[in-house]
């Protein structure tokens, strides 16, 4: 395990990229001293909240867990349920161990892996259609907040039927994919 962990803050206002400052705000009021004519009740609240501190033993172990998960963003109108997803992906992906739907979030879902191939292959070989729905995976990242996730960008192979045979050379094939999007490579 690393030891070289990094602290986080955790806090009531998203303060982890601040600077803690142990100096009392300003603007607080010692209510003792205080009546209902002196209070400013315009005045700005005290920026930080309580602060706690992960124990880095504790979050190297969630850390080693979720370092076997991916995220999922399903591209598609509907909701997959969880055990619909499940079903899908146990239909679909031929894999070693076993691959389990551990959270979800509207369309974006967790992923735990058995094994560290299995997240490998599925991670690098998708995206995948499943019931007719794109569902778009990455790897668990430390500090991943699923609601703050968002899909800017997806890798898709293209397939063109019906193409004359003097057409199917690789520099109109490059010249295709430049023109649907950001060209990757062909096969």
């Amino acid at each position: 395990m690393e030891d070289n962990i990094q602290e986080r803050e955790f806090g009531w206002t998203e303060s982890s990229e601040s600077d803690f400052s142990a100096e009392e705000y300003v603007g607080d009021l010692d209510m003792a001293d205080s009546s209902d004519d002196d209070l400013d009740l315009h005045a700005p609240l005290a920026r930080h909240g309580p602060i706690i501190r992960a124990n880095p033993q504790d979050l190297a172990l969630q850390r080693e867990y979720w370092s076997m998960c991916a995220t999922a963003f399903l591209f598609d109108y509907r909701r997959f349920s969880v055990p619909h997803l499940q079903q899908l992906i146990n239909c679909a992906w031929h894999i070693r161990g076993n691959v389990t739907i551990v959270g979800r979030d509207s369309h974006y879902y967790i992923l735990h892996f058995d094994v560290l191939d299995d997240l490998l292959y599925v991670c690098g070989e998708g995206p995948w259609a499943l019931d007719g729905a794109l569902l778009v995976l990455e790897y668990w990242r430390n500090n991943l907040v699923l609601n703050g996730l968002q899909l800017n960008f997806v890798s898709l192979w293209i397939q063109i039927h019906g193409l004359p045979l003097e057409y199917q050379n690789p520099k109109l094939a490059i010249r295709m994919g430049q023109m649907l999007g950001m060209y990757e490579r062909i096969d």
